[in-house]
């Protein structure tokens, strides 16, 4: 029995309103931007910048000298109390127990005019020059990692459900117009909801609050701040 042109004509539309709904679902659970730990160092003393030779785009490690500020007038402090401190005397002689004290103090002061800093990285942004005056807290190196980047993205609640953390998922993200996977680890999951952030779209738009949950990637030197990556959950299971 031949069927009417009117049901052929419902059939096709009833055919392609599935093909649409199917190819309108993601293939990823979420999605969020790459980013890194982030660190300021700032100046610990005051005075002269000496000097200064970190570029941005440079690798540092937390044992390198990134400059000096100047330490001429704390070193002649340094000078002036020593000299004012017997050779033979001992620790804790209440008549020399002040001084003592500042003259430790300047040395803690001239050990901070070195410029360091406490984790190994690459240089971001350098906001200062030898020859320009540091203070404490000014600025002058921002510094990231970026050997160890991660996803920050954002969840509802039913999807919170079916992920712990410490699991393993895969993130994927793009590299001369073709998806590389990475292998990702969900380092952080937060315990409180927040409004979903404008520029984020879970699968879910009915859902008005979010989870923010944090996804762990080694870099492999392709992996950039700000780039967007898709994640996973249920792809390592």
């Amino acid at each position: 029995m031949k069927k009417s042109t009117t049901d052929i004509i419902v059939l096709a539309a009833m055919l392609g309103a599935m093909c649409s709904c199917k190819s309108s679902q993601s293939p990823y659970d979420a999605g969020g931007t790459l980013e890194a730990t982030t660190m300021t160092i700032s100046a610990q003393g005051n005075g002269t910048i000496l000097s200064l030779p970190i570029e941005e785009g440079q690798r540092i490690d937390s044992s390198q000298t990134l400059g000096w500020i100047d330490t001429a007038q704390l070193s002649l402090q340094r000078k002036l109390l020593e000299a004012g401190l017997p050779t033979g005397r001992r620790n804790g002689d209440p008549r020399y127990t002040a001084q003592e004290i500042q003259l430790a103090q300047v040395e803690d002061m001239l050990a901070k005019c070195r410029v360091s800093a406490p984790m190994q990285g690459v240089v971001l942004e350098k906001y200062a020059q030898a020859g320009e005056q540091a203070y404490i807290g000014r600025p002058l190196l921002k510094v990231a990692d970026l050997d160890k980047m991660f996803v920050r993205a954002y969840l509802s609640a039913t999807q919170l459900e079916s992920i712990r953390l410490g699991q393993d998922v895969n993130v994927f993200s793009k590299r001369d117009g073709k998806e590389t996977v990475y292998k990702g680890r969900i380092s952080h999951i937060s315990d409180q909801a927040e409004f979903t952030p404008k520029s984020v779209q879970t699968q879910d738009e009915r859902d008005n609050l979010v989870y923010a949950v944090r996804i762990a990637v080694q870099n492999d030197g392709y992996l950039k701040i700000g780039m967007y990556a898709n994640v996973d959950f249920h792809g390592m299971r």
